[in-house]
């Protein structure tokens, strides 16, 4: 090959990961279609991602795949496409840092199990019930992440500042 054919290979792909690098990141939500809770944190994700939605019929089984046992589940399931998933009511500026790398080795993704009052998409007035936010490991356990413990806290962390 010729050091121009090369330098011309070698330029596209530097582009190529260049724009992969500087790709939004993208993230698939699957929840009931019914779910007015799910609404409200959808429109609480920064717009640096890149959502879909589905609404599978299968949504309980799909959650397991995605390695979220019944005990820490919630009611919809964002997967990025990195593989990372966020069970719940996960604060999207905690959303954000995972996939930015805050995140153990053996992190798949986050959960925040039920469905605690006060957290984004459960707002109720000035209601609200500290909650726990906690990583999921490959091999199904959880380890605390991240206390939520105040209406203020939980501001910061879904993007409203105080």
């Amino acid at each position: 090959m010729s050091i121009k054919r090369n330098s011309a290979i070698l330029a596209m792909l530097f582009s190529v990961s260049m724009s992969v690098a500087g790709a939004e990141e993208q993230l698939r939500v699957l929840k009931d279609p019914n779910c007015g809770c799910c609404e409200k944190w959808l429109k609480a994700l920064p717009e640096s991602l890149n959502v879909s939605v589905q609404h599978p019929i299968d949504l309980t089984q799909q959650k397991r795949q995605a390695g979220i046992s019944a005990d820490i589940q919630s009611c919809h399931t964002a997967i990025s496409d990195s593989g990372f998933v966020f069970e719940g009511h996960v604060p999207p500026v905690l959303v954000s840092r995972y996939l930015e790398g805050d995140k153990s080795t053996n992190g798949i993704g986050l959960t925040v199990p039920g469905m605690p009052v006060g957290s984004v998409g459960m707002e109720m007035g000035s209601r609200f019930q500290p909650y726990t936010v906690y990583e999921v490991k490959k091999d199904g356990s959880i380890a605390p992440y991240q206390q939520v413990a105040s209406i203020k806290q939980q501001k910061k962390l879904s993007g409203g500042g105080d």
